[in-house]
């Protein structure tokens, strides 16, 4: 089957990858429509990310394992692969799907779950945002970044800040912040600095991203007593307090946890509609190697998602 594999430290298309096997207890097949991509793919080594790349896809059930509940073949889903996503095939569990509204496209489905979701539970399990609260988030432009700040919005903040540059302003405040800062403006950082305290929850999607980020101290500044800051990169010693649960007060790293039932919740939160697309790319040679050059580049405005195959 055609698919994005890793091979030799790359991700790279291939024409011949091995198809999924039949689904076992609890397990779902599914043929994807379109697979959204994330840094992690390129990061994780194909010891522990397997050989075909990706997590999210949105696509229709071709098999159906026994034990899988509330799906059948013929449903269209989105959520997590265990088998890589951005394939023809991809093997799924059953606890990590949830059935895709009609009206939502396969493209947006698949931009989903590792953003959407990894947001969702920063902000309101790990940031414990409340409505009426304020919040930061750092890197408002990225997948994460613009779904923390949709998120933030429809679980009703009454301001939302994002940290981006100028020319992604008024993406960010379409997405719903109340005003931006200039990450690249000496004068507008160290206004927002002479702040405060001002916010219950800092989501920093920046710090640690790969090109020496560092918000530590910023957030902290602008953080509220009692609040949190939320982040999804750091550096080593970071991960490894997250680990041993040993994290310092008022910063907390963070893993997503992948499942069905707040998948389902990210349409209610949001509807089918205004999900950021950065580009699409199809399963190609040049498609695969596209969508990753754009995803390492750093400078995609939402979400990077590759096409499968044609809906029908």
């Amino acid at each position: 089957m055609k698919a994005a594999v890793r091979t030799g430290g790359a991700i790279r298309f291939s024409a011949g990858a091995k198809a999924p096997r039949k689904p076992g207890m609890n397990e779902v097949l599914v043929s994807v429509r379109a697979a959204g991509i994330n840094p992690i793919d390129y990061k994780l080594p194909k010891l522990l990310g397997g050989t075909v790349a990706g997590l999210d896809l949105a696509g229709v059930a071709v098999a159906v394992g026994h034990g899988v509940k509330g799906f059948k073949e013929g449903d269209e889903v989105f959520g997590f692969a265990k088998s890589g996503s951005v394939a023809e095939q991809a093997l799924c569990d059953g606890a990590k799907l949830a059935l895709k509204p009609k009206e939502l496209a396969f493209t947006d489905a698949a931009a989903l779950p590792t953003a959407y979701l990894t947001s969702l539970q920063a902000l309101r399990t790990h940031g414990k945002l409340q409505a009426g609260g304020s919040v930061l988030v750092i890197g408002a432009s990225g997948g994460c970044g613009l779904s923390g700040v949709k998120l933030a919005k429809a679980l009703g903040a009454a301001e939302v800040v994002g940290v981006t540059s100028s020319k992604n302003a008024e993406l960010v405040k379409a997405a719903g912040a109340s005003r931006t800062v200039d990450y690249t403006s000496e004068a507008e950082m160290s206004a927002l600095l002479s702040e405060g305290p001002t916010f219950d929850v800092v989501y920093d999607c920046a710090t640690g991203s790969g090109k020496g980020e560092d918000y530590v101290k910023a957030a902290k500044a602008v953080l509220k007593p009692g609040g949190v800051t939320v982040a999804i990169n750091g550096k080593l010693g970071d991960w490894m307090r997250l680990i041993f649960n040993m994290q310092p007060k008022g910063r907390k790293m963070m893993l997503t946890k992948q499942n069905s039932a707040e998948l389902g919740e990210l349409i209610k939160l949001l509807g089918t509609t205004g999900i950021e697309i950065d580009s699409l790319h199809e399963l190609s040679e040049a498609g695969v190697d596209a969508a990753f050059d754009r995803l390492k580049s750093r400078r995609a405005r939402g979400k990077v998602v590759i096409t499968v195959m044609e809906a029908g």
